[in-house]
């Protein structure tokens, strides 16, 4: 039997052992620094504010991925349009404005080609499900879809698309679409992606 002692330098070992392994895990991941947050912070997008712009209050770190919290200290042109105000633009540098609508834009672009990839990933898993299964997932909901898919056709779970609104799934037997709303959040507009069995 275990005597007291030895119960005691058993969970002393335990938490040794397991503190070590915490440690090596967060060594191996590497932690951001606040410096390498902020310049990284300061070229964001493109955007190269002076690095004195950026201030981080802090950096949480927890394996390969990081939260910073920081303040960004930029300035913004207003323009006044028939009685109504909007940001034009954003200043970027010392002397540097960028076209919000501009930016905007860009990010859409990104955003929309990152959905498309999404979506893509989605319908390869839907091909692989129905090969095994000789039919697609008939469904109207997209989170039923995706719990279907994963773990086993879907490594991971993709629930909303990059403005941060669910996909639509509609799926039958033998046919199926997916769609994202887009950069406008609204269901059935010309910025809607889509992809389904038939191929776009």
């Amino acid at each position: 039997m275990f005597s007291r002692r030895n119960l005691v330098i058993l969970v002393l070992a335990t938490m040794v052992v397991g503190i070590s392994v915490i440690s090596i895990q967060t060594h191996a991941a590497g932690d951001l620094s606040p410096k390498e947050a902020r310049k990284l912070i300061a070229k964001l997008a493109g955007i190269n504010l002076p690095s004195d712009a950026v201030r981080v209050k802090s950096v949480s770190s927890l394996g390969n991925s990081a939260v910073v919290v920081a303040q960004v200290e930029t300035a913004f042109r207003f323009v006044n349009e028939n009685d109504k105000w909007r940001v034009a633009e954003i200043r970027t540098g010392d002397r540097n404005w960028e076209d919000v609508e501009s930016l905007v834009r860009a990010l859409n672009t990104e955003k929309t080609s990152r959905v498309r990839a999404e979506l893509e990933t989605i319908a390869t898993a839907l091909e692989a499900f129905k090969r095994e299964r000789g039919a697609y997932i008939e469904s109207k909901s997209e989170a039923q879809l995706i719990d279907f898919l994963s773990p086993r056709y879907l490594p991971r779970v993709i629930r909303l698309d990059a403005w941060h609104q669910p996909d639509e799934y509609e799926g039958a037997r033998n046919s199926y679409i997916l769609r994202s709303s887009g950069p406008d959040g609204k269901p059935n507009t010309p910025d809607d992606i889509t992809r389904s069995s038939l191929g776009h």
